[in-house]
């Protein structure tokens, strides 16, 4: 306050000493600088409240947007990391599936062998029975046919006087007695 008195007291001396002249724009250059002056006394403390408000409203801003921004990069990230881990996760399973499909295939190679020997197995046992039977029932019939076929050598022998017969019958005799 005494800066400006004393500022006041200068200039009216300067002014009454004609030092300094007193036109239209020189009044109008004081009352701009008074009326500033004045202003800027009287509305400092609101203006400084406005735009401390409007500081901290951007500040506000500014920190949502750059915590907005901060979720939606930590969500990307993790959802390239889930498609990365994804892919590792794909590659894995298709090493899994090749190595699985040619498990299968070996296995299924000697599983299909190992059944066709069975089944090739079970078919020889079940013919080399059936070669016994037929050989046995093979064998009783021909026992069967020889001994109707001596019956009836015999039968003839005695019942028919025939020289074919009688000679035939010595023939086999002697046969006999030399295998004895």
């Amino acid at each position: 306050m005494f800066n400006i008195t004393i500022s006041i007291l200068t200039l009216l001396i300067l002014i009454s000493q004609n030092l300094l002249l007193l036109n239209e724009e020189s009044l109008i250059l004081l009352c701009f600088i008074v009326f500033t002056w004045l202003v800027y006394n009287k509305l400092k403390t609101s203006i400084q409240s406005d735009l401390n408000s409007k500081a901290l409203d951007i500040q506000k801003l500014i920190q949502s947007s750059f915590d907005y921004t901060l979720v939606s990069l930590k969500l990307e990230l993790n959802t390239q990391q889930e498609v990365k881990s994804l892919t590792d996760n794909f590659c894995n399973l298709r090493s899994y599936f090749t190595k699985l499909n040619t498990f299968f295939v070996l296995k299924l190679k000697e599983f299909t062998l190992g059944n066709y020997q069975k089944s090739y197995k079970k078919k020889l046992i079940f013919i080399q029975r059936l070669e016994k039977q037929t050989s046995k029932l093979l064998a009783l019939l021909i026992v069967k046919k020889l001994s109707k076929i001596t019956n009836l050598n015999r039968y003839y022998l005695k019942n028919f006087q025939l020289g074919t017969w009688k000679c035939i019958y010595k023939i086999t005799l002697r046969e006999y007695f030399e295998a004895i």
